[in-house]
């Protein structure tokens, strides 16, 4: 079973669907990473999650301190657990599920502007597909028009991303961890003068 990992909400479970994976959660090892990497960005922060499922990145984030989540998974099923796990938790004042497409303008449009963190997570199977991947990757570029200007975008992917599709438009980086094989994960920053980057999180991989 998926569960918090720190913060508040530790230990609690949440509820995902049984059988068939279908939320694709992060496993423990490469949430906690993720978490230690961005140490110390989540108090009070906004945040949103993409893809979110039953909400392992996001309700994470609202334990460790987030004030502001919002959670878009497109899928009417997937999205029912989401709204349970964030009834259970009693954290509705600050996470919000939304039934919409990831990739579509609803995303941008209710995102919790300027936004701190992203946390983009698409399945694997659409990161794999040549012609729905450069989607993803345009909508990655469209978020920096909602992000804080020092803030992270953080995608995951099951194959390492090509020359000329890794470097996104508005952003610096990314900086690159992978976790065991067949697991990508890609830390990019708003691009702004090098006087005002922000602190870049200590490599862990």
């Amino acid at each position: 079973m998926l569960k918090i990992l720190g913060g508040e909400f530790r230990s609690r479970f949440l509820q995902s669907p049984e059988g068939a994976d279908q939320t694709r959660p992060m496993t423990s090892r490469t949430k906690e990473s993720i978490f230690n990497l961005l140490r110390g960005w989540f108090e009070g922060a906004r945040v949103l999650d993409l893809f979110a499922g039953v909400g392992t990145m996001g309700l994470e984030a609202v334990s460790r301190g987030a004030t502001q989540v919002v959670l878009i998974e497109r899928d009417r099923e997937i999205c029912g657990y989401l709204t349970a796990n964030i009834a259970t938790l009693r954290c509705g004042d600050r996470a919000i599920a939304i039934q919409a497409d990831a990739l579509g303008p609803v995303a941008i449009q209710r995102a919790p502007a300027p936004v701190d963190i992203v946390f983009l997570d698409p399945p694997y199977a659409m990161m794999e597909d040549d012609e729905i991947r450069p989607t993803i990757l345009e909508q990655a570029k469209q978020l920096r028009s909602v992000m804080a200007e020092k803030s992270f975008l953080v995608l995951r992917s099951p194959i390492m991303l090509s020359d000329a599709e890794i470097h996104l438009e508005g952003f610096d980086g990314p900086e690159t961890h992978e976790y065991g094989r067949g697991m990508f994960v890609f830390l990019y920053m708003p691009k702004q003068p090098a006087s005002a980057a922000p602190n870049t999180p200590a490599s862990t991989s």
